[in-house]
């Protein structure tokens, strides 16, 4: 199966976030085991080192380093993306994870692996895989 994860998995395990630092962590080992292919576009690991560096910026190189030790397809952001991610911004009022929406268009990813679920609940045809549910739902396919 393949899933766009978002930058949120990242940081929730990097800083050990006490309800999704597990979960988040079983989600990176199923990436670097490759029981999953994972897409990312190049505004995660721009997200993580700002996310991080606000939190504990000593943290912040190997939280990079591991990120892209990983197999994760990484996905160009070009100007033809980001017309893309004006048009779902337009469509749904969300800013950022618009342009998470439109890496995905491009890839034709229908899943991320979130739990950010306010904002990708705006965006027409993403499902949305939450840490804690991972495992269950996953496992199943």
């Amino acid at each position: 199966m393949s899933y766009y994860i978002d930058t949120n998995i990242f940081v929730y395990s990097a800083l050990a976030h006490p309800v999704y630092g597990r979960c988040c962590k079983r989600i990176i080992d199923d990436i670097q085991n490759e029981n999953i292919k994972a897409f990312c576009g190049f505004l995660v690991p721009i997200e993580l080192l700002c996310s991080i560096a606000k939190i504990d910026p000593a943290k912040v190189g190997i939280a990079l380093d591991s990120f892209f030790s990983l197999s994760i397809k990484m996905i160009q952001i070009n100007e033809r993306l980001l017309q893309n991610a004006a048009s779902i911004m337009f469509e749904s009022g969300v800013t950022y994870d618009s342009i998470h929406a439109a890496c995905m268009r491009i890839q034709s990813l229908d899943t991320i692996i979130t739990e950010d679920v306010t904002d990708w609940k705006k965006i027409k045809s993403v499902k949305v895989i939450r840490p804690l549910e991972y495992e269950k739902i996953v496992k199943q396919h």
